[in-house]
This record gives C-alpha cells, sequence and structure tokens, in this order.
C-alpha cells in the first residue's frame, strides 16, 4: 500500500480547485435563467437537470486531493437538499465563498483557523435569527401555490399541481410521485400510509439512484413478535414464489441468521423482499400494527404457530399498489384496507390537541392520524422522452420538499433577497459596535457570501450584476429586489418570487459547516492501491430460505 502525503498550502490548493470545478458547475443551474446540465449515465440515457445536488452527485475529479474538496462540497448540497428538500445549489455557492474568503483572511495572519471558524458559526447563527425574524407565515393557497412554482423553477401548472395536493392532505399528509405511462402529469388520490421505518438491510434496495426499495403489488405480513428464521414463516414464502409476488414484512425485531436469509433469497433471484421493524412498544405498538392491518386488509399475527401459518391462504395477507421503502419511512400506495373510521379520527384528533401531551405521545397519535386517514396525493409525472421525465420527476420532487418546509417554517423573499439582506443587516449591526477586528472580519466574511446566491443569479440572466445589486443595496425595504424574468425591480413576495426560511436556514448552516472542515485541513493522506475496505462476505447454504 502506498500513501502520498500532501500538508498545508499544497492541500488547501488542491482542495480549492476541486471544490471550485464543483461549484463552477452546480451553480450555472441557479435561478430561472440557469441553465440545464447534461449528464452522461454509464448505460442510461443521458440526464439532462437543473437539480444541484444531482449535478453535484455525478460528479468525480481525477485529481485525487481535488475530488476529496469536491466530495466535501456535496456533502453540504446533499444535507441541505436530504433536510428542506431544496437548496443544494444556494448551498454550495454559499460553502464556496465561506471557504475562499475565510481562506484569504486567514493568509494575512489575522487569526488561526479554530478562531475564524467559530466566529463564522457565530455570525451565520445571527443570520439565521435574521432570517427567522423576517419570515412570514403560509396562510393561503395562493401562496402555497407561489412557493411550489419557485421552486420547480417557475413552472406555473406544477405549482398548482402542489398546491392542490397539500390542499387536500394537510402539512401532516402524504404526497409522493411517480412516473406516469403516458406523457400527461395529473393529481390522483389514493388510500395509503407511511409509517417512519426503513429497511432492516441496504441490500434490499431496488433503486439504487434514490436508495430505495420498490415492490410493486406485493403481499403483506404483520408480525407482532420477532422473526428468528425464516422456516417459521415458510408457507407464505412459498406462496409468494409461486405467485411471484414480492413480499412485504412488518415484525417487532429480526435476528440476523433471518436477515441475512432474507438477503440471500433477494440475492439469488428467488423472491423480491424488504421488512421493516415495528413502529413504537408495548401497547403502542401493538395499537400502530392494528391500524396499519386494518389499512392493508390483513391481519396482525401475535405469534409464529405453526398452525397459524401453515393455513394462511393469499386472501389473508395485505395487498398495496406499491410500498416505497427508504433509510427510515415506508410509504403503501393504494392500500386495500378499509377507509379511515371517523371516530377513531376524532379521538386521535382530541388527543393531539391536548397541549399537555408528551413529544412521544405526540408523534404516537400522528402517525395514527395518518394511517387512519388514509389518503395520499399521488403526482403522476409524464413526458415525451426518458431525459425529460427524470428531469422533471427531480424538479417535482424537490418543489414538493420545498413547500412542505415553507409550510412548516414560512418564506422569505426569494431570488437569494433575504440572504443578501440578512447579510446586510449583519454588517450593519456590527458597524454600530465595538468588536473586535477578528470579529468584524468574520462579519465580513459572511455578509459578502450571502450576496454571492444573488449575484450568480443575476450573472447566469445576463444581467448588470453590479449595477442591480447597488441599487439593491440602497434601498433598506426587506421585499424590493429584481426579478430577472420581467428584468425589473419588484416587490418579490407580492410578486411570488419567495423561498421557504427552513431551505435558505437549512443552506447556509450546512454550507458553513462544510466550510469550516476544509479551513480546517492541514494534511491530506491519499491511498494510491485499489483495494476492498469494510466489506465482510458471509457465506450462506445453497438451498433457498
Amino acid at each position: 500500500m502506498t500513501d502520498v502525503i500532501y500538508f498545508d498550502e499544497e492541500a488547501q490548493n488542491s482542495l480549492k480547485r476541486g471544490v471550485k470545478k464543483i461549484c463552477d458547475a452546480v451553480s450555472i443551474t441557479m435561478g430561472p435563467r440557469g441553465k440545464l446540465v447534461l449528464i452522461e449515465k454509464n448505460g442510461e440515457p443521458p440526464h439532462l437537470t437543473k437539480d444541484g445536488a444531482t449535478v453535484a452527485k455525478y460528479i468525480n475529479l481525477t485529481d485525487k486531493v481535488e475530488d476529496l474538496g469536491a466530495k466535501l462540497l456535496r456533502q453540504a448540497s446533499e444535507n441541505t437538499a436530504t433536510v428542506a428538500g431544496d437548496g443544494s445549489t444556494t448551498s454550495a455557492v454559499l460553502a464556496k465563498e465561506f471557504y475562499f474568503r475565510a481562506a484569504q483572511a486567514l493568509q494575512t495572519g489575522i487569526g488561526t483557523p479554530s478562531e475564524i471558524t467559530h466566529l463564522l458559526n457565530k455570525k451565520v447563527t445571527d443570520i439565521i435569527n435574521i432570517l427567522s425574524e423576517n419570515a412570514k407565515t403560509v396562510s393561503s393557497n395562493e401562496e402555497i401555490k407561489q412557493v411550489a412554482t419557485i421552486s420547480a423553477n417557475g413552472d406555473e401548472y406544477i405549482g398548482k399541481l402542489i398546491a392542490d395536493a397539500m390542499l387536500e392532505v394537510g402539512t401532516a399528509g402524504l404526497v409522493t410521485v411517480e412516473k406516469s405511462k403516458t406523457s400527461e402529469t395529473e393529481l390522483k388520490l389514493v388510500r395509503g400510509v407511511k409509517v417512519d421505518r426503513g429497511y432492516v438491510s441496504p441490500y434490499m434496495i431496488t433503486d439504487n439512484e434514490k436508495s430505495k426499495s420498490v415492490l410493486e403489488d406485493p403481499l403483506i405480513l404483520i408480525l407482532s413478535c420477532k422473526l428468528s428464521s425464516l422456516t417459521q414463516i415458510l408457507p407464505v414464502l412459498e406462496k409468494c414464489h409461486q405467485t411471484k409476488k414480492p413480499l412485504f414484512i412488518i415484525a417487532n425485531d429480526y435476528d440476523q441468521e433471518a436477515i441475512q436469509a432474507l438477503v440471500a433469497n433477494i440475492s439469488k433471484g428467488l423472491l423480491q423482499i424488504c421488512a421493516i421493524r415495528s413502529p413504537f412498544y408495548g401497547e403502542k405498538r401493538n395499537q400502530i400494527l392494528n391500524d396499519l392491518a386494518s389499512a392493508l386488509g390483513t391481519n396482525v399475527y401475535y405469534d409464529l404457530d405453526e398452525k397459524d401459518i401453515s393455513n394462511i391462504v393469499l386472501s389473508d395477507l395485505g395487498s398495496c399498489k406499491k410500498v416505497e421503502t427508504t433509510n427510515d419511512t415506508t410509504l403503501f400506495v393504494e392500500c386495500s384496507g378499509s377507509e379511515g373510521v371517523e371516530d377513531v379520527l376524532v379521538d386521535v384528533q382530541k388527543k393531539l390537541d391536548d397541549k399537555s401531551i408528551t413529544k412521544e405521545e405526540e408523534a404516537f397519535y400522528k402517525q395514527r392520524l395518518i394511517i387512519n386517514k388514509g389518503v395520499v396525493a399521488v403526482l403522476s409525472i409524464g413526458a415525451h422522452t426518458e431525459s425529460e421525465l427524470l428531469e422533471l420527476v427531480d424538479r417535482i420532487d424537490d418543489a414538493l420538499h420545498a413547500t412542505k418546509a415553507a409550510m412548516e417554517s414560512g418564506f422569505l423573499p426569494g431570488g437569494g433577497i433575504a440572504l443578501a439582506r440578512a447579510g446586510l443587516e449583519l454588517l450593519r449591526k456590527t458597524n454600530n459596535s465595538e468588536e473586535t477586528l477578528l470579529s468584524k472580519t468574520a462579519t465580513k466574511i459572511v455578509s459578502d457570501a450571502c450576496m454571492s446566491p444573488l449575484r450568480r443569479i443575476l450573472t447566469n440572466a445576463d444581467m448588470s450584476t453590479d449595477y442591480i445589486m447597488e441599487m439593491i443595496k440602497n434601498n433598506d425595504d426587506w421585499t424590493y429586489g429584481y426579478d430577472v424574468r420581467s428584468e425589473s425591480y419588484v416587490n418579490m413576495i407580492e410578486k411570488g418570487i419567495i423561498d421557504p426560511q427552513k431551505v435558505t436556514a437549512t443552506a447556509i448552516k450546512n454550507a458553513v459547516s462544510v466550510s469550516n472542515s476544509l479551513l480546517s485541513v492541514g494534511c491530506v493522506v491519499l491511498n494510491t492501491e485499489n483495494y476492498n475496505q469494510g466489506v465482510q462476505l458471509v457465506q450462506l447454504s445453497d438451498d433457498m430460505y
């Protein structure tokens, strides 16, 4: 094994090159006049996208140190998209600006990396507080539509569909995205439920790009006990094998032997299987399982008595059109069970309205409410080409998450204006205070970085960037900004150009975190020999189950 070691300036210069390359590729998509990125995917059609997280995902640089810098920046984008559903591009732009400006300040000898990173964290917290103070609540369907439209890169039809979906299911409801068999995009309401439990093994993933398991028309087995061995459910497995139907299992827990056997069946192509653990514990768990059994048209099996299992017929098992399982959630679409029971819903809502309940109890009753309501809004996405479809699905999925975030935490003027305003306000406060030179430097770094998303949006639109930004600086109205579509100064909120507060706050928080990590690097160690690390192979029996 050969190691190559880079120290200090050499390491930092290479990391900077990697950060710049990935940021340039991602930021070109920013704003309504941002450009598409064409991505080559081995064995698949070319992928056109304006989603920053997707662009970053497929960038691998030949220089290994540069690639490490790119990967760290990608973490900021991915984390933002995961938490808030949008803002991946903003996060990348901010992270690069934080990193480059702070590194330049450090070269002057003004402070140490630990001192500057501490102050940057403090100033970013101030920015987030300013954003929170100026956020407006989403109070109408029109505002929901505005948020969704902006998040969908200005597509008003998509914005209306998302708004209609949210209106139907509410903030706690479920909205999912699926590919249509036609070229039309439409909203459908179906019976469905979601639980906060993910797959017990990543080997159950069927969609590697989305890191999720998707089972079509599965049979569903619900166990309120531990599954120790697949021999305990052999009759069920045999019926699935005979009918060529996938199997979805919910159990309290699994022995490692059972998980390995499930994975062995998957890897050999004998069965399509996904398994999750039951939500909650004790009596709460039993209640949730009974709710799920009612929604999915099956029973809860409290033990694995041989007689009961051997007598199971297909009609005893639950069913739905599709099950989507990620690392932490499972969605059942078009369930076969009964509709939600009104008296149950009323009782659960009363419990939720009780301000004295604990957070655990609140989570429990919210889960019961979702299951018993049993309504899922499905956005069925159609397009004329595969490339167009992939881009549209990415865009709608991001817009959906961003809209939910806005409904949770409020919204701000969009188009980079909110961050720019917050940066200017932070700078004014510092100029009026008796802070140290290092603290004022940190403020200037954060303030300038906050201007960068607006600057990039204007640059991508081929606008007179410096002039427009000066006009915005000279107007103290938080809603005053520049609409690159109409090429005019407008009230951003009245114009419908808005961003979710959660997205903006998450983007800057993740950006400074990654930047601080990069600033603190003093040495990079590369292993130049290709080898597998941390992979353990387990020899399993050739026999099925």
